[in-house]
């Protein structure tokens, strides 16, 4: 049979195996073009020779994932240019989803030895309305700014978007270290993940003109990232950027105007990387800033290493939404350090992540905190588990991505809240915090730096427990019981609800499930909706109002629920819901959509329109879909090119368009 060349469905790139190399250090020397909308350049690529030559007749080789739409101009091995003949994009397994791969061969030589390769490589760029390009990047004009005079920028490459971005084995398997040179222009900032080491310093400047806005000048700016991380990871954003700084080893970064304002919203940042280090051991990666995007950033947060992203629909005035910041501080160890070794595997860096991250904020601030939330997790994962169906392939811990299917699809709140109530069971199980807090930290420890699939973490959990068992009789106990009748294949591969969900403390939401029955009872009687009035809901949080909402919702994605029109008409009115945050709009939306009320129509439309994170922009989308159809066609063939790729594709799914 063919030698295994890598363990991941989801890439090209053959890391494994006699006579490849894998990629230990790149060398990112790339110019952002913001008239020809590319990022172009040359990456070096430092290579071991695995440790098997090739078989008799054979070459050696580095393969390298590679988007279709990129494009490769040039190849050199130590410091030679190879010939055509030497090189070739490999269209034998071409693929829409997983790319052109590029294989280079390599001149005769030992295993284990070094050797470099140099790929000159520029990125595609979209066409007018935004389509096309490449998938990694988005390029804003002025206009989409927040301050519309200077272009914008930025990239998202988890899960397999690094590939369009520059060639590399863009696999978790292959984690490296990177250094970088980007040039852009003078008025421009530049940030990657990573820390930056010089710049801005004065350069050459490039043949090609700078963009609107920008005077003729162009800086230099230097990063270098010395925890070796997988390819998603690599991030770079180009804009008009300033910092303030909130705490030893954070900055938040934005664009001028709300530089203050995003400061002011992530003040507690410290404290949440202080608790994170008091439960999974030290932070590795020296900084930790904050960049809060534009509206069209696709995710709520992307926990690039040194440079977190997130997005600003978390400005909500009130910190009401920093728990995100705690999830994505959490990524340092689980996902940043310890890493999933494929996307079948990605519920343990979500799932452990979102674990931790409901401690943080119960250390952080209390436990009624933490029951909210834990309450708002829940309901997410009925409405994911609902949308695809209870027997479906993605609601399984570990799907099935075999075959080339794109790891965007399997993308729901199954891997983080059916994989937090899998470690809440395992913690139960052991009999609690105490125990398991102290295997936390050795997990970290024993997998940071690597990769690690669902049966590793099993078997290490299992032996951990099992040395803890010869000297305590409480774990002892729980080994012979509990932790003996657990069924893992059940666990990792059961389609549904998980069977055990961590209890939520019913307290905190008395309160507003009471309320949520009220409104329930009235239903359309308007002595009744009368009633309600704005003292209701005086000095509730954003956490207790989205358990009232929740409450009323059906689990489904697309929404609607227990009120009719004229009820959600008078709630907007009563607690003012249409001018809220956007975790408030996106529930009553859903709700009121649902309802067929139509003074929310224009409200939908404007925040599926305003923003382009997908937790609201796909199921807005939806809901409106099953509001009026052509409606939701129309909104999105307008607003098309202002959503990232990602985005632009999962609602173009959605919608089928």
């Amino acid at each position: 049979s063919a030698p295994r060349r890598s363990a991941d469905p989801s890439t090209l790139s053959e890391p494994l195996g006699p006579g490849r190399a894998r990629t230990v250090h790149l060398e990112l020397d790339a110019t952002v073009d913001f008239v020809g909308r590319r990022l172009l350049g040359h990456v070096d690529y430092h290579c071991v020779r695995n440790s098997e030559a090739p078989a008799e007749g054979e070459n050696w080789e580095l393969v390298l994932d590679a988007s279709v739409n990129l494009q490769i101009s040039e190849v050199h091995v130590d410091g030679a240019v190879l010939n055509a003949s030497q090189w070739s994009r490999d269209e034998a397994r071409k693929s829409e989803v997983l790319g052109l791969a590029l294989r280079v061969q390599l001149p005769a030589g030992s295993p284990n030895e070094r050797v470099i390769v140099r790929v000159f490589f520029e990125t595609a760029a979209p066409g007018e309305t935004g389509e096309g390009g490449c998938s990694a990047l988005q390029w804003l004009s002025p206009a989409q700014t927040a301050g519309k005079k200077f272009p914008y920028m930025f990239s998202q490459c988890q899960a397999i978007h690094a590939r369009a971005m520059l060639p590399c084995q863009d696999t978790c398997e292959c984690k490296a270290t990177y250094s970088a040179c980007i040039r852009c222009p003078a008025d421009l900032n530049a940030l990657m993940s990573a820390v930056k080491t010089a710049g801005p310093e004065p350069c050459a400047e490039p043949e090609w003109e700078t963009p609107e806005g920008c005077g003729k000048d162009w800086k230099l700016h230097r990063f270098e990232q010395k925890v070796p991380i997988p390819a998603y990871l690599i991030a770079i954003v180009c804009a008009n950027l300033e910092s303030r700084r909130v705490g030893p080893r954070t900055a938040i970064w934005s664009e001028p105007s709300m530089v203050e304002e995003c400061a002011w919203e992530f003040a507690d940042t410290e404290k949440f990387v202080a608790a994170g280090e008091n439960l999974c051991g030290p932070y590795r990666w020296g900084v930790f800033d904050l960049l809060v995007l534009p509206p069209s950033f696709p995710y709520g947060g992307m926990e690039n290493p040194c440079l977190t992203f997130v997005t600003p629909t978390l400005l909500a005035k009130d910190r009401s939404q920093v728990h995100v910041v705690a999830h994505e501080v959490t990524h340092s160890w689980s996902g940043n350090l310890v890493t999933n070794e494929t996307w079948e595997h990605f519920w343990l860096n979500e799932g452990l992540t979102v674990f931790v991250e409901l401690k943080i904020l119960r250390d952080v601030y209390d436990a009624e905190e933490a029951t909210l939330q834990l309450a708002n997790r829940l309901k997410s994962l009925s409405e994911s588990i609902n949308q695809y169906g209870k027997d479906h392939n993605f609601t399984k811990l570990i799907p099935d991505l075999s075959g080339g299917g794109d790891p965007d699809d399997a993308f729901s709140t199954v891997p983080y809240i059916k994989g937090m109530a899998l470690f809440c069971l395992l913690e139960h199980s052991v009999g609690g915090e105490k125990h398991f807090q102290p295997f936390l930290k050795a997990y970290f420890e024993k997998f940071g730096g690597k990769t690690v699939t669902s049966f590793g973490m099993r078997d290490f959990f299992l032996e951990y427990f099992g040395k803890r068992a010869e000297s305590d009789p409480e774990v002892a106990a729980a080994m012979k019981g509990p932790v003996a009748a657990l069924d893992w294949d059940h666990l990792f591969y059961s389609t549904g609800m998980p069977d055990f969900l961590p209890p939520c403390d019913a307290a905190p939401l008395r309160e507003a499930q009471a309320l949520a029955e009220k409104w329930t009872a009235a239903g359309g009687d308007e002595a009744a909706l009368a009633v309600f009035g704005a003292k209701d809901v005086e000095g509730w949080s954003t956490q207790k109002l989205t358990v009232l909402l929740d409450a009323l919702l059906s689990d489904t994605e697309d929404g609607g629920g227990s009120l009719p029109a004229k009820a959600c008409e008078r709630m907007a009115q009563c607690y003012g819901l249409l001018n809220s945050n956007c975790e408030i709009q996106f529930r009553f939306l859903r709700l009121a959509l649902g309802a067929k009320w139509a003074g929310a129509q224009d409200a939908a439309v404007h925040l599926a329109t305003s923003q382009g994170r997908m937790k609201f922009t796909r199921p807005i989308y939806r809901a409106l879909k099953a509001y009026d159809v052509q409606l939701a066609r129309d909104t999105f063939s307008r607003h098309r090119g202002g959503y990232h790729p990602i985005c632009s594709k999962m609602v173009a799914r959605d919608l089928e368009v």
